[in-house]
């Protein structure tokens, strides 16, 4: 039509019939510009994604390491989440990822919480699988449940109680937990899923068979998964842990985002001393990036911040009588190299932060010298190889000018882990590095 308009232009020299063509153009053109206009409005307003809003990272026990696990026998669990973004609908994953039995699940429901393992009774609701009140999850697989309207604000905390009718506790199948959850869940005899108040429960601060669950939103926003070790997971020390507080560098990376009119989900993928470059406590991210990572709905971003275990725990384990090699910087280097080229082969963003200072931890293998100048040297590749498309540098956010192989005072909890105020400087570095490609609220 351009064309045609351009050629009658240049060929009329009366003013009058030029105009006359340019109105008769305009009255044509302009209904079917605004109808095109009006279907797009249409269609955005009629698109809807879906986006994982909370996940977390399942394992199974490490003897020795982790906390007798509780029993679980003909037993409701009752688990408190902390959501990313906020949607219409949801819907839940549950996982039997190491079991290799089938986990019955005879009853499932989500609620909004008011507290201590009370949930709001008016907005509890059942979860259906294909339309079914129950559902067995096949051993090593995870199943969701049928989309159900929810409406959920952004940061919102939901509550997830399930009953598991078969003698899990007794039999020969790995149980699928996250050990330090950070958040008081609750464990109750029998089916008590629509209970308001729990009756003879006992508490964990694990989470159980839950693995994410996802959000039904018409705007499309990047979803950023923070892979790992107890630093993303949020510990603070053994004898000072933030429970129930939502004190973890992912929500408060979330409230920062939120409080700004941005968007996105960052969830937590974060294992209490995993390492990069071997499974010993936890699978290690490469080995658990199919099942955690590429899992997870509409997916854009992966954050990885590991190694301070691959140089640290060998020499603690050695301390307690269990050989372990030692690990070079060199491979931990290669190792994130394996894991920005997975991220990247899946189209996907590779953001990596700086291994930040263990220089005051009580186990020597963390705070010797050697130690920090391998943490030095990986850093220094993290900054400047330009292997991933982001850097956070959280080393810089943490450590003492002075003294850099030590975090500031005021923001470690034993010279290893951030504490809340640590934690608050991460996500502050985190946002500023981010802010350029999230976008804003509509």
């Amino acid at each position: 039509m351009f064309d045609v308009l351009v050629i009658n232009k240049r060929g009329n020299k009366n003013w009058s019939q030029r105009k006359i063509c340019y109105q008769l153009f305009l009255a044509t053109l302009y209904p079917f510009l605004l109808s095109c206009n009006n279907n797009h409005e249409t269609e955005h307003m009629k698109s809807e994604y879906w986006s994982t809003s909370w996940a977390t990272s399942l394992k199974v026990a490490t003897p020795g390491f982790d906390p007798p696990l509780p029993k679980i026998k003909n037993t409701t669990i009752r688990q408190t989440i902390k959501l990313s973004g906020g949607g219409e609908e949801i819907r839940v994953w549950f996982s039997n990822e190491f079991g290799n039995i089938p986990l019955k699940v005879a009853g499932a429901t989500v609620s909004r919480s008011v507290g201590q393992g009370s949930i709001e009774k008016a907005s509890l609701r059942r979860l259906f699988f294909e339309k079914k009140g129950a559902t067995t999850v096949p051993p090593g697989e995870r199943i969701a449940s049928d989309p159900l309207k929810f409406p959920v604000k952004n940061l919102s905390e939901l509550v997830i109680s399930i009953y598991l009718p078969d003698d899990l506790t007794g039999s020969s199948s790995p149980i699928s937990y996250h050990v330090r959850g950070l958040q008081t869940n609750y464990l109750a005899p029998g089916k008590q899923v629509e209970t308001a108040d729990l009756k003879n429960a006992v508490t964990s601060v694990s989470y159980f068979f839950l693995a994410a669950l996802d959000v039904k939103s018409q705007d499309k926003r990047p979803v950023i998964a923070a892979v790992g070790d107890s630093i993303m997971d949020g510990d603070q020390a053994a004898d000072a842990e933030p429970v129930d507080e939502n004190a973890r560098f992912n929500n408060l990376l979330g409230n920062i985002i939120f409080k700004n009119g941005r968007q996105a989900n960052i969830l937590n993928f974060g294992i209490s001393g995993n390492q990069v470059t071997q499974s010993f406590l936890g699978q290690k991210p490469l080995d658990r990036f199919d099942r955690d990572i590429l899992s997870i709905a509409g997916l854009t971003h992966v954050m990885l911040l590991g190694g301070i275990n691959d140089i640290g725990l060998p020499g603690l384990l050695n301390e307690m009588g269990i050989p372990s090699m030692e690990i070079t910087a060199e491979k931990i280097i290669s190792e994130h190299q394996k894991i920005i080229a997975k991220i990247k082969g899946n189209g996907l963003i590779a953001i990596g932060g700086t291994l930040t200072p263990s220089g005051g931890f009580s186990a020597p293998s963390y705070g010797e010298e050697a130690a920090d100048a391998k943490r030095q040297k990986i850093n220094n590749w993290i900054r400047t190889s330009g292997s991933y498309d982001h850097v956070i540098d959280f080393d810089v956010a943490l450590r003492d000018p002075d003294k850099p192989n030590l975090m500031k005072s005021e923001l470690t909890a034993d010279g290893l882990h951030p504490n809340s105020a640590g934690y608050q400087k991460m996500a502050a570095a985190a946002y500023v590095a981010l802010e350029p490609s999230l976008p804003q609220k509509p």
